[in-house]
């Protein structure tokens, strides 16, 4: 070997006088025969200072990414929803982040190194720390481990409901318990909120039905089961159709179709069919369920069995009607044969008095005329009240008739149209139209102050429809067709025989009524 150069004998002298790092250094040399020991020792000490300088790097980058990974757990857990409280094994507080601090009304530095019973309310606050100290010894959990509802104790000394779970974490000498806490008060009173709203559903004689916006139901309370006899089961995920009858099936469209633009359907009168077959009178309500987001997800229908309500206004009606055909007859019979009577007293005074005086006669005369057309007054007051054309000739005949007294006692033009014959049998149901024929053309002159007025009578293959159009200042703009006491009588009429009543306002001015019913009730 070349002079100067280590033998292998000075290598492992040199090796045996350095640290184990030195001849980590020498091994890792490949040309180590021909350095010199000087240079070999220079080489050694420039790798000792490399790593060196690597390792201070490796730490301090080490001690860089503990700091961060630190500071963001220490930001998730400042900006947790949840309060998070950490204790020793003995139950003291040594950490509470932010959302704690929030529920519980204290700032950490009150409670950090303090017992976490203080954060209970009693009994627990006593038996707290038995139950660690017993779960410690033997591994039965009260807790920890298990996500339960408690009750904490604030700053204030209230008490709250709250979500409770916790976790546990050993360490080489101690153990450490971290709970994860929700304040759920808000919760338990919508859910307190949501029970008393429930027992009043299933407590209410009305039926309350939820449904799709296809039409299936699903809710159906006690009341529903009271009203139309289907049991809660039964009605369940099928469709609302079920209690419709044949001729009314559109209604259940129309009305899905008003939910899903967003209106309601206020106090609607129809009629429904039980599980037994028989037919009542209900009004419902109706407005559209929302989700949280807003959007329309079905319907919400209040019903309320109307029958017997139906049934007395139905009596009333008919004594109203007997009352007005024996006020009517009244007229005719007595008051007009009466009046007929005096104007021919004074025909003939009139005529007694004319070779006499015959300024006399003349205001004789004058008299008779006034009676007579008193005479002719009365009598269309008492066809008004008893309707003997409606009753001899048919609704046809009746109507046209209307038109012609309106026409003659009001100064106003009334037309009846009907293009083809329309054969109404049943009577009953003949005079409620007819007075609603009547009732609106009153209110046409009376409130709507119109010049023109028309009736319309046509057969549709349901039934019938009749309307009344005219020219004059129409319905407010608030109008909701429930106010005066006329329209609640045309409502009731047109519901007694099963029909509908609707209002078209026209864009010029002026309004029509329509009235719909089948031809047998």
């Amino acid at each position: 070997m070349p002079p100067g150069s280590l033998t292998n004998h000075r290598l492992i002298e040199v090796g045996s006088r350095a640290s184990f790092a030195d001849s980590f250094y020498i091994r890792e040399m490949k040309d180590y025969r021909k350095m010199s020991r000087v240079e070999l020792l220079a080489w050694i000490e420039k790798l000792k200072s490399s790593h060196s300088r690597r390792t201070r790097s490796h730490k301090e980058k080490s001690a860089a990414a503990l700091r961060e990974q630190d500071a963001r757990l220490r930001a998730i857990l400042e900006t947790a929803v949840e309060g998070i409280i950490t204790i020793d094994d003995h139950g003291r507080i040594e950490s509470v982040n932010a959302a704690a601090e929030k529920i519980f009304g204290y700032r950490s530095r009150e409670i950090i190194g303090k017992n976490v019973s203080v954060l209970m309310p009693m009994p627990h606050r006593a038996a707290h720390d038995g139950y660690l100290e017993n779960y410690k010894q033997s591994g039965v959990a009260r807790i920890i481990g298990i996500g339960r509802e408690v009750s904490g104790r604030r700053k204030d000394g209230t008490i709250f409901p709250m979500d409770l779970s916790v976790s546990e974490v050993k360490l080489a000498s101690r153990r450490l318990f971290t709970g994860f806490i929700r304040d759920i008060t808000e919760r338990k009173e919508a859910e307190k909120a949501l029970l008393h709203h429930a027992a009043l559903v299933e407590s209410s004689d009305d039926a309350i039905i939820g449904k799709t916006l296809d039409g299936r139901v699903t809710s159906w309370n006690n009341g529903a089961e009271l009203v139309f006899g289907y049991s809660r089961k039964e009605m369940i995920g099928n469709p609302i159709s079920r209690l419709i009858p044949p001729g009314r099936k559109n209604e259940e469209a129309d009305i899905l179709k008003r939910i899903r633009r967003g209106e309601s359907v206020d106090h609607f009168e129809t009629v429904r069919r039980c599980k037994n077959g028989r037919l009542i009178d209900i009004s419902v309500t109706i407005s559209p369920i929302r989700d949280p987001d807003g959007n329309i997800i079905g319907a919400s229908k209040v019903a309320r069995d109307i029958t017997e309500r139906k049934r007395l206004e139905k009596e009333i009606l008919e004594i109203s009607e007997r009352e007005q055909r024996r006020i009517g007859q009244d007229l005719h019979d007595g008051l007009c044969q009466h009046l007929a009577g005096i104007e021919m007293l004074s025909q003939v005074l009139a005529r007694k008095l004319g070779p006499r005086n015959k300024a006399a006669a003349a205001r004789a005369t004058d008299i008779a005329k006034a009676v007579r057309e008193g005479i002719s007054q009365t009598r269309l007051l008492a066809r008004g009240l008893s309707p003997v054309t409606l009753e001899s000739e048919g609704l046809m005949s009746a109507l046209a008739e209307l038109a012609f007294n309106a026409e003659k006692m009001f100064g106003v033009y009334c037309v009846f149209d009907c293009p083809k014959v329309v054969k109404f049998e049943n009577q009953a149901a003949a005079t409620h139209l007819f007075r609603i024929a009547q009732e609106a053309t009153s209110n046409a002159i009376k409130h709507g102050k119109a010049t023109i007025i028309t009736i319309r009578l046509h057969e549709e293959p349901a039934g019938v429809r009749l309307s009344v159009s005219d020219n004059g200042r129409g319905f407010p703009e608030n109008f909701s067709g429930s106010t005066g006491m006329g329209l609640r009588i045309m409502q009731t009429r047109i519901g007694m025989v099963g029909g509908t009543l609707t209002f078209d306002r026209h864009p010029g001015g002026g309004v029509t009524v329509n009235f719909t019913a089948p031809k047998t009730r």
